[in-house]
């Protein structure tokens, strides 16, 4: 009935996430560059950062690593609905937990159609004050990705770095789901030959962009996504915004009543039986 196929796609405005390997930072840092959201690129940004774009199907490339969605529940998914994927950066913020209350009221009035989403970790937003919940969001059934460790643009870095600022993320949200690997979005959504090499991960851009992180109303953000909603899309959310929040509670029963399920990324992909790959840029997943 349904049939996925894979765009590889560039655009450039996102953000970053990790910590260190060891032990969890003992202070959550708030550094005013890293809370400015999507800066306008200048010329020679987008200059380092060239778009390019693969007319063939990432599914068609055996040689990359295919992305393991073996332990990824879809029991709940209903591929008779369209299916959405709700993502948000920059986490775990201040409405982490308001987030997943607002998931959890949702999914209990509505348990033939449970929405789940995928959380993209910042490192330096991690510490021993809000570890637990991002343990709460994982054993809740949300997916845990990697935002890299500093949320600084990865095409201005040396390789090690990159691989640094990507395996730090790694390294602590395993000491919560046990995986070594997890998807990853870089900053601003920049990104290189360099960088794609160093992810060893599919890398997750979006479809539809709220643009929550300029402070918009919950109507506009709701707009946002509801006007441009397609089967199969990713959209693009933040942590820490409480407009944020009250938009996500207009969207999950407007589109359930629309026909749409909200799912994680790997649910999306699962569910589609269509297979992600390492160093490969997914906007979409498109659903028939």
């Amino acid at each position: 009935m349904f049939s996925a196929l894979v765009f590889s796609l560039v655009s450039c405005h996102s953000r970053g996430a990790s910590a260190a390997p060891s032990a969890l930072p003992s202070g959550k840092e708030t550094s005013e560059i890293i809370r400015q959201e999507t800066p306008i690129k200048t010329s020679e940004e987008k200059k380092d950062a060239p778009i390019q774009k693969d007319s063939k199907s990432s599914a068609d490339d055996k040689s990359a690593p295919v992305w393991n969605t073996s332990d990824t529940d879809v029991s709940h998914v209903d591929i008779h609905r369209k299916l959405i994927a709700f993502t948000f950066d920059d986490a775990p913020d201040s409405t982490i937990k308001s987030l997943l209350q607002a998931f959890a009221s949702f999914n209990k009035d509505n348990p033939d159609c449970p929405a789940s989403a995928t959380f993209f970790c910042n490192g330096i937003y991690i510490d021993s004050s809000n570890f637990s919940m991002l343990e709460a969001a994982y054993g809740a059934g949300f997916e845990l990705g990697n935002h890299t460790d500093s949320h600084k643009n990865l095409t201005k870095l040396p390789s090690e770095s990159i691989k640094k600022e990507i395996e730090a993320v790694d390294k602590i949200l395993q000491k919560i789901d046990g995986k070594e690997k997890h998807l990853v979005r870089v900053p601003y959504g920049c990104f290189n030959d360099r960088v794609l090499k160093q992810a060893d991960a599919p890398l997750i851009d979006w479809q539809i962009d709220t643009e929550d992180w300029k402070g918009i109303s919950a109507d506009k953000i709701f707009t946002a996504v509801y006007k441009d909603r397609c089967p199969g899309a990713i959209v693009l959310m933040h942590d820490g915004y409480k407009h944020t929040v009250e938009a996500v509670k207009l969207l999950l029963p407007a589109l359930k009543k629309d026909g749409y399920q909200v799912v994680n990324v790997s649910q999306l992909s699962k569910a589609l039986d269509c297979p992600f790959f390492a160093g490969k840029i997914y906007t979409h997943v498109k659903q028939q």
